[in-house]
């Protein structure tokens, strides 16, 4: 099963008519009111032959301002010939005022067990308005002014039955609470952990999120994305990884069953990490990006799915795709 996990980002897609996949998506309306439904229409263009794997909209999409409701199944629609027209909508709420800025994610497709991707780069924006409140009305006040009116004694008693009541329903609250409390102790009821790869998938997207690099902030950029390559390391195949120099984790890859590509990319990885830590080396203008889909797409390979096996050629390209 192919899935693309991270957040939805789409624009206008390639134009090169050789290109095997152009994606281009639009808000549907593209300027909304707090709490209004929309369309998410993503258009994809397919060459006769690949398979396209949609994205998934995930709680952090737009940082969460910006929620699913119903995830359309994917329809078919006229292209130009020798070609195939694919069309998912994906509809949405917004529950947050502001102008968003959707950019930066690509679309995978696969042909004949070969997985690649199309990237997109122009942002895709949607303006969120509240409906402003109208001041020239005046303020709301009491028709008639509230009456003055004795206090009688006979009145508290039945205050004083309610608050020993109330007390003694918070004292056997707290005592069922405690005992509660004590037999969860001593039972010690131990969550199953989540898998690795969903932890490093996670950590990437936030990672994504927080757009270090894109503000030269590269040191910290490189630091964080070499530690969830080592989480994920320790996590998925028991080593050491966050203890360990980058030359033993290189040299610890060699015992583990990976493709050559995988052990380049990890290898190349940390080689970058450290000139841009420890060196103040600058990297190139799309080496951060590079690098992060070298993590992704490592973790993504190397992931460990029950019931599942893919075979890798020695390039690191998969023997079998199973596309949904």
């Amino acid at each position: 099963m192919l899935l693309l996990l991270a957040a939805l980002c789409v624009g206008v897609g390639v134009t090169s008519a050789d290109e095997p996949v152009r994606a281009e998506a639009r808000f549907e309306p593209a300027e909304v009111v707090v709490g209004d439904h929309l369309d998410l229409v993503l258009d994809v263009d397919v060459a006769d032959g690949y398979e396209v794997a949609f994205p998934e909209i995930t709680p952090e999409f737009a940082n969460g301002y910006i929620e699913l409701l119903k995830d359309n199944e994917v329809e078919e629609v006229a292209a130009e010939s020798g070609r195939i027209g694919l069309r998912k909508r994906y509809r949405l709420i917004a529950f947050e005022e502001g102008e968003f800025s959707i950019d930066s994610v690509g679309v995978l497709y696969a042909r004949e067990g070969v997985v690649d991707s199309a990237f997109v780069a122009e942002p895709l924006r949607l303006l969120v308005q509240t409906i402003p409140a109208d001041t020239t009305l005046e303020s709301i006040h009491d028709v008639k002014a509230p009456m003055d009116a004795p206090v009688m004694l006979e009145e508290f008693g039945g205050y004083v039955l309610y608050s020993l009541f109330g007390l003694a329903v918070l004292a056997s609250l707290i005592y069922m609470f405690t005992r509660l409390r004590r037999k969860t102790k001593e039972e010690k009821i131990e969550l199953p952990k989540e898998p690795a790869h969903v932890i490093a998938i996670r950590a990437l997207e936030e990672l994504h999120n927080r757009k270090l690099w894109q503000n030269h902030k590269y040191k910290e950029y490189y630091t964080i994305l070499s530690d969830i390559l080592r989480e994920y390391l320790s996590d998925r195949f028991g080593l050491s990884a966050m203890e360990m120099t980058s030359d033993e984790i290189i040299e610890a890859l060699k015992g583990l069953t990976l493709s050559d590509k995988q052990r380049g990319g990890v290898t190349e990885l940390l080689r970058e990490s450290d000139l841009v830590k420890f060196a103040k080396y600058i990297p190139e203008e799309d080496s951060p990006e590079a690098s992060y889909y070298k993590v992704y797409y490592f973790v993504e390979e190397s992931k460990e799915v029950e019931g599942e096996f893919v075979a890798m050629d020695s390039e690191g390209v998969t023997k079998e795709l199973d596309i949904e």
